[in-house]
This record gives C-alpha cells, structure tokens and sequence, in this order.
C-alpha cells in the first residue's frame, strides 16, 4: 500500500480510467449535504487565485492554501490486451463522480460563452485523449466508469458540450447535480467582469489548489478490509453496503465475474433504493429497513438471533463458513425481499396480515418466522395461517397477562428450528407444537384459566400497555363482525383515529355521582368498575372529546348517532348476545352502572378467549 497527498490536477492527468466497481453503492450525493459544501470550497479557492492575479494583490502569502478534499482508495486492475490502464476505486466513488459532473459543468459553461481553450481545458480532466483509445472500446474515453444503475446518468451529465440530448432520468441524483452545478457555475461566472477568466482560474483552482490523499492498493492488498476500516470503523455505511461489497467481491473471487453485473441489475438493484433504504423505527431505534431484512434473512440461515449491530460482522464469518456461492445468496436475499413486501401487503383479512398488525405493538421477532413461512414455497397457505393463528394467540394472551417479552428473540428462534426441521406442509403445525411445549415463565402460553383472569381483573386499563390493550378491543371488533354485519374495512390497531373511551368516566364523581347515603362498598365498587374490560369501547378522535366525562344520557345519544362499532352497539347500547332473554335492549340501555360493566366484562372475555385460542392438547 501507498499513500500520500496529491494535486487534483494528477489525478486525472494521466490516460487512465477509475471504474467505480460493481459492489459499491449507487450514486447518492445530494445538495445541501454534499454540492454546496463542495462548491464552496472550491468557489472559495478560486476567488482566491482570481485575487492573487490581481496587480498589487497584496495577499503576502508565500505559500499559496490548499483545499482538502477528503481521501480516495485504489487498487489497479487487470489491463486486458487493447484496453486503456484502470484501477477501481475502492473509497471515494461519491467524490470522484461528483467532481466529474463539476468539470461537465464548468465546460458547458465555458462553451456557452465561447471560451474554447477554457472548454479544452477541462475536457482534459473529463476525457482520455484520443489516440489512446481503441476504436473497440470507445467507453475507455471516459475518466470515470460508473455502476451501470447510474449509467445513463451519468453520461448524460458528462455529455460533450455540442450534445443537446434528453436527461434519461430527471430525477436522478447525477442529473439534477448536473444541473445544479451548472446553474451555480454560470451565475458565479457571469458575476464576473471577465467570466471566460474567471472560468480558466477554476480550472487552475481545481488543478493545482484543491488536494486529495489518495491510497493506492497493491494487487495483494485485500479491498475488502480497507473498506470496512475507512466506512464500517469510521464514517459508517449501513450494514447493508457492507455485505454487498462483500458478497460481489467474493462472486469475483468465486470465478463468477461474467454474472456480476447481471446479479447486481437484476437481484441487487431495487434493494439500493426505496423502501429498503427508507428508515424505520424498532423499539426505540431507526434502521435502514435493508439492515432489518438481512438481519431476518440471516437468522432463518444461521438459525441463531442476528442483531442489526452485529450484522456485518454475523455475515461475514457466515459466508465463508456456508460453503454457499456467493450469487447464490445475492438470489435469495432478493427472494426475501420480495417475500417481505408480499407479506406487509396481506390484507388484515388474511390471519398473518392480523398479526402484523398487532405485533407493531407488541414485537418484531416473529418476523423470521414469518418469511421462512412464506418464502418457502413447499408450505401450503393453510399451514401459514395456522402458524400465524398461534403467534397471535401466544403474544395476545402474554400481553394481556403482562407476561415479559426479555426471552422472545431466543424463542422466536427455536420455534423457527422447529419448522425448519418439521416436514414444510406440517410447518404451521410444528410452530404450534412448539409454541405449546414452551414451560419456562418466559415461554409460557396462558392457558384459558390464565388468560380469562387476566381479562376479568379490575384494573386491566391502568396496569395494560394503552396500544397492546388497544390491539385488543381492535381485535375483539373485528371478531364480533359477522356476515350478517354491514360491510367496513377491517380496523387496524394502529389506525391513530381510534381512541380508548372510558364508557363510566374515570372522573366520573361529577356527572355519575354516587347516590347519598352509599355505602363504602358502594364506593369501591365503583372504582373497580372504571377500569374493567366492560367499560370499555373505541371512539374515532372526534367524537372521544365530545364524551368526555358527561352524564350517561349525553354518553348514549352520541354513541348512539355516531358509532358503527359492533363493540358498543352491541353490547352497550343493547344488551349483549346471551344475555336478552333477561335483559331488554331498552332496560340495558336506560343507565350505565357495575352490574352492566361486570357482565359486559364477562362476555367480552368469553369472545376473546375465542378470538385467541389456545389448543387444548399437544397435537395437530
């Protein structure tokens, strides 16, 4: 290895290409984080050398500054006979390319005010002379070989100054960078008194002012860890740019060279963009949704829990160790991927669309799980709603029962052995199995007993997570839908326009006072009564504040015009299935006291212990 500082200018002087290799990420510079810092170093600097050309300058420097532009990492290539000399630029791509569209577009401003040398100037910095191209390879002109997915791009936004062609893709980050830095080129330039001057000073500005450190790799220096150290241990990619690199290093390494850019625009190249390098939220952290995918699809290999900040480092002992080829894994991760946006779309009609749905509230680990389910082509449709029927059931029961969620990662991992290992078109069986042969505390599914406890007690609002206790009610609304019911969408639990709505205030001493005279047992009957499944029901946001802690006849016509709920009009505003032929709808609906909570509470206990079921026994 090598390294030292080097002049812009010599970096691009001599007739050699920097070809940006297959495993690097796509273009992904933008304005405000990256042009305009660039730009104004470089503007900065040339106004500089436009001062120090001025008569009598006076700046008293002896030594003119220079501009730092960060670092560049390359390795020389393979010269096959008739090809121009290459190296592939191992760190800097982002720099290297974005300095190529500046040059284009300080020559096209140039050529617009007819500064013809000033055009040959940089073009000398854009293109390899000539001569020493082969007419075969016309590509070797260029300084710099983009990733194919940037391509198009880019050769639009290097294009010679007589092409009036259309940008391929308006919105793409090379083709608005062209546009920008010539706009800000040109007005900078035509400040000037002298624009075809000022332009020759930024081209002597870039040349000999702005600095580079550049590492050169000898062919034995192992690409791969100079990349980790300057991105994984210092300015830090997601873990997902790592294992790319990885993965189609090691497709060379494998002898598989031809396929890499097959592999890379046909599996690999949606995963570079959204959603997959969208942001998402797990717990109280932001991932790349592309880390979390990896981390999933690693564990379902290993099956061992990946952590996203173990992810790199997890894959790369893996790999070797699989003895898998490479391309092969680049196949199946897109599988995955696939997988997952074909599960996130289920319809919560579909029992693991439901789950979903309430494991936002509650937790991630079954999501391997999930995909090996469904990626897996061997397993019937019917075994994945069994499967998905028992993870809902298994994590309802424990959040209502307050149960912790510390040892689920470890769990979610063993139930995923268990299918693995079972024959796939049993595989939802075998989750149940092993859901139902769980005995530690922390594994345990709530029998009936457990559960039905857990649903009765006095203070279920007070002492329930609010979202878990709200994918509860969610879910018994669903479950009380029949064909019989007007046709709605299915509720989501995290739908934000649905509110948990205290039927009996819970300052409720206003408006529902007790009678004079009550007894103490009165009293704490009435407290207990506040918080118990029977009392409660869902609103939209509107109408929640309109209730609020008014009187029952208020509480009874609003609800009564407004909600569609089967959750309150079927058991609070008439009296609930089971018990009419003791109770009229009318008598049910003239007051709202404990005994109606209490009976309430039980029948909506007896739905959810068939909303959630638990198998009576370990069998199929």
């Amino acid at each position: 290895m090598q390294a030292g500082d080097v002049k812009l200018g010599k970096v691009f002087a001599n007739d050699h290409q920097s070809v940006i290799p297959i495993f690097q990420r796509p273009y992904v510079w933008d304005q405000e984080d990256n042009w305009e810092p660039l730009w104004m170093d470089v503007r900065t600097a040339a106004e500089e050398v436009e001062a120090e050309t001025e008569p009598q300058s006076g700046t008293g420097q002896s030594k003119p500054r220079t501009y730092f532009l960060g670092a560049v990492v390359v390795q020389e290539r393979y010269r096959p006979p008739r090809r121009l000399g290459s190296s592939h630029i191992i760190d800097g791509q982002q720099r290297m390319t974005t300095l190529q569209i500046l040059f284009a577009a300080a020559r096209a401003v140039a050529h617009d005010i007819a500064a013809d040398s000033v055009v040959g100037r940089f073009t000398s910095l854009l293109e390899n002379r000539a001569e020493t191209v082969h007419e075969a390879f016309p590509d070797d002109r260029y300084k710099v070989w983009p990733l194919p997915q940037d391509r198009a791009a880019f050769l639009w936004a290097v294009r010679r100054s007589d092409d009036d062609g259309t940008a391929p893709a308006p919105d793409h980050r090379l083709v608005r960078a062209r546009v920008w830095f010539e706009q800000e080129i040109g007005d900078w330039a035509k400040a000037a008194p002298n624009p075809a001057q000022r332009l020759d000073d930024l081209f002597y500005t870039l040349q000999e002012r702005m600095q580079l450190v550049e590492i050169v790799l000898d062919a034995g220096d192992d690409p791969q860890v100079i990349f980790e150290a300057l991105n994984h241990r210092g300015v830090r990619l997601d873990a997902a740019d790592l294992v790319k690199n990885l993965l189609f290093q090691t497709v060379e390494s494998q002898g598989e060279h031809q396929h890499s850019e097959e592999l890379l625009m046909n599996a690999w190249l949606p995963l570079d963009a959204d959603p997959w390098r969208g942001q998402v939220t797990t717990g109280r952290i932001r991932r790349a949704l592309i880390d979390l995918l990896l981390a999933y699809w690693l564990t379902v290999q290993k099956r061992q829990d990946v952590l996203v900040e173990h992810l790199f480092a997890d894959f790369k002992k893996w790999l070797p160790e699989s003895g898998r080829q490479a391309s092969d894994v680049i196949r199946d991760i897109r599988h995955y991927a696939e997988t997952y946006q074909r599960v996130r779309g289920l319809p919560l009609t579909d029992p693991t669309g439901r789950l979903l749905d309430r494991m936002q509230t509650m937790t991630t680990t079954p999501w391997p799980v999930l995909l090996y389910l469904h990626a897996t082509d061997d397993v019937p449709n019917g075994q994945r709603a069994i499967a998905a029927r028992a993870i809902d059931s298994f994590l309802m029961r424990r959040a209502v029962c307050l149960m912790t969620t510390k040892d689920y990662n470890r769990l979610f991992v063993q139930v995923l052995a268990d299918a693995q290992q079972s024959n796939p078109t049993r595989a939802g069986y075998a989750v149940v199995r092993s859901l139902w042969n769980q005995t530690a505390d922390a594994r345990l599914w709530p029998d009936d007993r457990a559960f039905l406890a857990a649903l009765i007690a006095n203070d279920l609002y007070r002492r329930s997570y609010r979202a878990r206790l709200k994918a509860l009610l969610v879910g018994l609304e669903n479950h009380l839908r029949t064909p019989k019911t007007e046709h709605a969408p299915v509720l989501s639990s995290a739908d934000p326009r649905l509110n948990i709505e205290h039927v009996l205030p819970q300052k409720w001493e206003t408006h529902w006072p007790l009678n004079d005279g009550d007894s103490e047992e009165s009293l704490k009957k009435r407290h207990e009564a506040v918080h118990q499944l029977g009392n409660l029901t869902l609103t939209t946001t509107k109408l929640n504040p309109s209730l609020s802690n008014r009187e029952w006849p208020h509480k009874k016509d609003s609800l009564g015009a407004h909600s569609l709920l089967r959750l309150t009009t079927s058991s609070v505003l008439s009296a609930p299935e089971g018990l009419r032929d003791k109770w009229s709808n009318e008598r049910w609906a003239e007051c709202w006291d404990e005994d109606r909570i209490q009976l309430r509470t039980l029948w909506l206990a007896r739905i959810a212990l068939q909303a959630w079921p638990k198998p009576k026994g370990d069998t199929d």
